[in-house]
């Protein structure tokens, strides 16, 4: 295992994909390399924070509406409409 190893991460960092060992015939380890693991969990956190914020702003939205607050689309059509000169 300890020859194969170094081999296993010249290749992981060669190929920058994921390496999966199974252990009988089921994946049990993934082997990658450090630096494309860390661009892809900041890719993901960013990902997630920017659903985050999506989710706050309609949740936003409904709070609103469910006070009272809001426009009724006719009038919002309308206003569009004058804004942009339709």
């Amino acid at each position: 295992m300890q020859r194969n190893s170094a081999a296993l991460a010249d290749e992981a960092m060669r190929s920058k994909e994921p390496i999966y060992l199974t252990r009988h015939g089921k994946s049990a380890v993934v082997v990658m390399d450090a630096a494309e693991f860390d661009r892809r969990m900041a890719f993901r956190d960013a990902l997630v924070a920017r659903e985050e914020r999506v989710l706050a702003g309609i949740m936003q939205g409904h709070r609103e509406i469910a006070e009272g607050h809001g426009v009724p689309l006719e009038e919002a059509l309308a206003g569009l409409g004058a804004d942009w000169g339709v």
